[in-house]
This record gives structure tokens, C-alpha cells and sequence, in this order.
């Protein structure tokens, strides 16, 4: 006991010693004070961030999960002062610390407004910044944290008389750097390989916000890392094989078939485009209980161009895949998320570029934030939409599903649309048919068996149902407000919902036959406007069909949209197969040749997207 009490009172001296060693002169002191100073703003950043409301900041508020990850960095740039000598040592600590205050104050008033942070790409890809368009000057009182600590620090310094009187030493440096390095490479492998903290919180992979991306790395990590793929992006030259291959691909692509009725059958028209969340096509024309699940779609399949072969294409994304496809007509990548990673290619070809050439008004709109996704950027710099709505342009007075209730979405937006300019092209998806299908009671009418209704197969149905009667009445609202008249409707499912999602739940039911067990990876695409000639449209196609079917439909010259388009035109076209993700052909394919082809299509679609293919000049 005694030899032991020895041994903890040799380590107590020790700390002590070590402690009057760091503390022994101001420079010391000094150095301490920064490396704190900027860790805590770190994390007070960080936490603004996060809370919804910047006004007021609580402890309890602040996550200290990756203090080592963000004291890491901050020694990365720390260590470069060992390199100086003397006073220009605390020179270089100063405007360290103010850049830093200032690139936190930038950061924050930018996340107010676009949920993002300022970045190299910003310079590189002007188009990228600022997507929303409103004032940067965001400031609050709260603020001041970050250059109060600047004004305290300098007058510690002045009224301490600090001064440094130490060589450079690259020793120091060295051994900083080492050890910034070691700490690194346990974070990345606990949080990145290991995933400890979580699926959402990565330090190299981008995930679905700035704010996930940012968690782990931090404010200083986060630049760095985004620096990097910027740069990585700029020095990434198109060979000249690579550019062969996609215009030979899109060459092949290209049917110049003589026009057909179909051709400008709806030219001048509003277009609007309903993405429906998880709307599978095993649902249309069906009943259950002896109820209609979609009516109002049913209807829709009888007055207007009903497409009953199309297949889902989305790759490493879901809805902002298909967000993706349907207004450029690529195909998405499959290795990362194509919104999130490449948001700042400018696509020449999507179609909201081509009817803004045509005198098109175009408005996008997602009842959600600004930055989810990444889709702000995606839709403002990729495809060139003109007008952004976002949640914060809605009342958020009901929820069902995964957000704003369809009800009330798509009731706002039918008021909106009176007040806009023709022609316009307008596209939202909605919300309320989103996984697990936990719909409210008052809102289910179909009267279902306990069993079935309380599963993800009964759940399903009723949403369908319910969003069902909320297009219904924006079909009607339009109607009344005269838009309709003049207005091409686009509906279509944006990827699959109880099959895709939980298909091993529902096979354990039995109900009704089972003739909703088969999961075909269709998703339905109906087109109406008053006017053209009902229609089933027998041939094979995916969402990257859907912009060229629509220019097609304007009557808009096809040069405009073929020569750089991988989508066909589905109401003209003598190809009846197409591709998913695995490269699975869905279709008749008709030789080896179109066969190839095919199975290029995403292959095809990365080299277009990685290559930034389009915005090249």
C-alpha cells in the first residue's frame, strides 16, 4: 500500500511539474489560451448550428463527441507557428485566431440562409453560391462570442507584455504534426470504419446535410475536406477516349423517327411535374375490400397517357435520384449520392433550362429545408430553376407522412400557381405516402382486415389512398382557377415504397389472393392535360424517359434535348427495353448491339457527371 501511495504521489509531482512547465512563461500561456479558445468556438459554432434558434445557446446543447477530432485540426494549424520565431510567432497565433472568428462568422450568417457552409467551390463554381438569393448579413447578438474573445485575447497580450523570445523550432513542429496525425487516424477509423458514432456522422463521407457532414470533422475539418474535393473536381481533365465514348453512346441513343401525333400535342401548355413519394405501380387500377386504393389515378389512367412499363432507375440515391433524372435525363451514380456530391455541375441539357428558352417561368419547390439533400443547390446551379420555394415559404400547419401533409402542400402550392406568369414549368414532390405508412386513423378509409391494416401492407394502401383524394382536389382546385385548361400534369412514383423497403414483412400475409406479393420495380407516369387523346403507352422505359417524352410533347425542337439526352421518347420510340440499377434489362432488348448499349447506361451516366460533361465549355 505504501509502494503504491509512493507511485501516485511521484505521478501527482509529476502533473504539477508538467503543469508549472506549459504555464511557466506568458508565451506558454498564451499559446494554451489560443488552442482553447479556438476549440470552444469550435464547438459553440457547432452547436449554432445545430439548434434551431441561434438567439439563445445552453450547455447542455453542446456535443463534446468529437472535441479530439476538432482539437486535432486546430493543432494541424497551430503547429505552423513553431516555424516562426519570436514575436512573429504571436503575430501569426492572432491573425490565425482572427481568420478563424471570421471564417465561423462567415460560415454561420451562410448556414441561416442556404444550410450550408461557404466553401472553395463557391469560387470554382460560381453558380453554386448562395442559391437561395437572400441577404448574407445574418446577424445576431450571439455572434459577438466570436470576436470578443479576438479584442480580450490581444488585450491580454498588451497588458501581460507577452513576448517570445524562442527560434523557430521544426522539432516542435514535427512532433505536433504527429500527433495531429495519430489522433486522426483513431478518429477516422472509430468514426468512419468502425462506426461508432452512428451511421449519420462521418468525417470523409458526405452524408445528407452540411450539418452531418460537418458534425464530426468540424468547421475546420469540414473546409478542409471540401477544399479537397474541389480541387480534386477542377484537376480532373476529360480524356478524349471518355469523351468518344459518351458521344457515341448518346449517338446510338438518338432515334430520328419521323414526328407522330404525339408530337407538340401539348406545346405552349404549363407543364407541372408531381413527384409522388413511394407510389408504386401494383397499386393503380386495383382494389382491396372492394375499394378502389387510387380512384382519382385510375381516372387519370383512362383520361389521360397511362405509361405501364416504367421502372425505377434510382442508383445511390432515392427521391433525389429520381429528382435528378427527371430533370436532366442521366442516369444517377451508384457509387455516392449524385445531388450530394456533384451539386455543383451546371447540366446544359435539363430540361428547366430548355423551357426557359422556350419563355418558361420555372419554379421548384420542396416542403422541406434548404440544403437537405443538397437539393437547393442541385435544382438552382444543376438544372437552372429560377424560383426556389422551400418550407419556410409554407404554413406548416398539418403533418402526415414525412412532413407537411399532402392536404395542405398541395393546397398552398394550387394557391401560389394563380399568382404566377405563363407558361410555367413547376415541379414538387410529396411527402405523406413515406415508410412506415403510419397513417392516422381518421384518414384511413378502406375498412381493411385487423391484421392487414395494422401492417406495412395495409399502411401502404391507406396512403396511397389518402394522397390519392389530396391530387384529386388539387386536379379540382386547378380546375376552378382556370390553370387547368391550359396545364400538362406529369405524375409519376419516385421510386418503390412497401416492396422496396419492407418486402420480407409483408410476403407473411395472406390477403386477398396475394396478387400485391411481386415486386416488378415499377413505378406508374401518367401525363393529362385536356386535350390529347387518352392513351396507354405499352413501351419500356425508366425516369430518365420523362424529360425527352415532355420536350417531345411541347414540340420543342429535338435538338435541344436528343444530342444530349439518355432518355428516350417513349410516345415515339422503336426500342422497347431499358435498364435498372444492377444492370438488370427490364424490356424486350431486339439485338446484341442495343443489348451493349444498355448495360453502358450507367457507366455512361458517371463519365457524363464525374466529368462535369455538360458545363464543360
Amino acid at each position: 500500500m505504501g509502494q503504491q501511495f509512493m507511485n501516485l504521489k511521484d505521478k501527482i509531482n509529476d502533473i504539477k511539474f508538467y503543469k508549472r512547465k506549459v504555464f511557466s512563461t506568458g508565451i506558454s500561456k498564451f499559446r494554451f489560451i489560443t488552442i482553447i479558445d479556438m476549440l470552444l468556438k469550435s464547438l459553440i459554432f457547432m452547436t449554432l448550428v445545430e439548434v434551431s434558434s441561434a438567439d439563445k445557446i445552453k450547455f447542455s446543447n453542446i456535443s463534446f463527441k468529437f472535441i479530439f477530432v476538432n482539437l486535432a485540426f486546430i493543432l494541424l494549424f497551430y503547429s505552423f507557428g513553431y516555424l516562426f520565431s519570436k514575436n512573429k510567432q504571436i503575430i501569426y497565433y492572432i491573425i490565425l485566431n482572427i481568420l478563424f472568428s471570421t471564417l465561423l462568422i462567415a460560415d454561420l450568417w451562410y448556414f441561416r440562409v442556404n444550410r450550408d457552409f461557404l466553401g472553395l467551390k463557391n469560387i470554382f463554381f460560381s453558380g453554386t453560391f448562395n442559391p437561395v438569393g437572400e441577404s448574407l448579413y445574418q446577424f445576431k447578438t450571439i455572434d459577438l462570442l466570436f470576436i470578443i474573445d479576438i479584442v480580450a485575447i490581444i488585450l491580454f497580450v498588451f497588458i501581460k507584455k507577452i513576448r517570445c523570445s524562442e527560434s523557430r523550432s521544426v522539432g516542435k513542429f514535427l512532433f505536433t504534426l504527429r500527433h495531429v496525425a495519430i489522433i486522426l487516424l483513431i478518429s477516422f477509423v472509430c468514426i468512419d470504419v468502425l462506426s461508432i458514432s452512428g451511421w449519420s456522422n462521418r468525417m470523409l463521407t458526405k452524408r445528407w446535410t452540411t450539418l452531418m457532414s460537418a458534425r464530426a470533422s468540424g468547421p475546420i475539418g469540414y473546409h478542409l475536406i471540401e477544399s479537397a474535393r474541389t480541387l480534386s473536381k477542377v484537376m480532373n481533365p476529360l480524356s478524349n477516349s471518355e469523351k468518344d465514348e459518351i458521344e457515341e453512346w448518346l449517338a446510338y441513343n438518338r432515334e430520328d423517327l419521323e414526328p407522330n401525333e404525339y408530337s407538340g400535342v401539348a406545346k405552349g401548355k404549363n407543364v407541372i411535374f408531381i413527384q409522388v413519394e413511394s407510389l408504386e405501380n401494383f397499386v393503380i387500377n386495383k382494389s382491396v375490400n372492394g375499394k378502389e386504393i387510387s380512384p382519382f389515378l385510375n381516372k387519370l389512367t383512362r383520361d389521360g397517357l397511362y405509361f405501364n412499363n416504367i421502372y425505377e432507375q434510382n442508383n445511390a440515391g432515392n427521391s433525389i435520384d429520381c429528382d435528378f433524372m427527371v430533370n436532366t435525363s442521366i442516369y444517377p451514380l451508384g457509387d455516392k449520392i449524385t445531388a450530394l456530391n456533384y451539386g455543383e455541375n451546371v447540366y446544359s441539357n435539363s430540361l428547366p433550362r430548355i423551357l426557359e428558352g422556350e419563355g418558361y417561368k420555372t419554379i421548384s419547390s420542396h416542403a422541406e429545408e434548404i440544403g437537405e439533400f443538397n437539393w437547393t443547390e442541385l435544382h438552382k446551379n444543376g438544372f437552372g430553376i429560377e424560383t426556389i420555394w422551400d418550407v419556410g415559404d409554407y404554413v406548416y400547419e398539418e403533418t402526415v407522412g414525412y412532413g407537411l401533409s399532402d392536404r395542405s402542400f398541395l393546397t398552398q402550392v394550387s394557391d401560389k400557381l394563380k399568382s404566377v406568369q405563363e407558361p410555367f414549368f413547376f415541379q414538387a414532390p410529396t411527402m405523406s405516402n413515406h415508410g412506415p405508412f403510419e397513417i392516422d386513423e381518421k384518414y384511413r378509409e378502406l375498412d381493411l382486415p385487423e391484421e392487414v391494416d395494422e401492417s406495412y401492407l395495409g399502411g401502404y394502401f391507406e396512403s396511397v389512398r389518402y394522397t390519392d383524394r389530396q391530387i384529386e382536389m388539387f386536379f379540382e382546385k386547378l380546375d376552378e382557377m382556370g390553370i387547368l385548361d391550359n396545364t400538362m400534369i406529369v405524375l409519376y412514383g419516385d421510386h418503390g415504397g412497401v416492396h422496396k423497403y419492407y418486402n420480407d414483412d409483408i410476403q407473411k400475409l395472406d390477403y386477398e389472393g396475394n396478387w400485391w406479393k411481386e415486386y416488378d420495380n415499377k413505378i406508374p407516369l401518367i401525363i393529362y392535360s385536356k386535350g390529347i387523346k387518352p392513351s396507354v403507352i405499352q413501351a419500356s422505359g425508366g425516369q430518365v424517359d420523362i424529360p425527352t417524352t415532355i420536350a417531345y410533347l411541347l414540340g420543342i425542337d429535338n435538338d435541344k434535348y436528343l444530342n444530349t439526352s439518355m432518355g428516350r421518347v417513349l410516345v415515339n420510340t422503336n426500342r422497347d427495353a431499358t435498364i435498372i440499377k444492377g444492370n438488370v434489362i427490364k424490356g424486350n432488348v431486339k439485338s446484341e448491339e442495343e443489348l451493349e448499349h444498355l448495360l453502358k447506361s450507367y457507366e455512361i451516366g458517371e463519365k457524363i457527371i464525374k466529368n462535369s460533361y455538360f458545363g464543360r465549355e
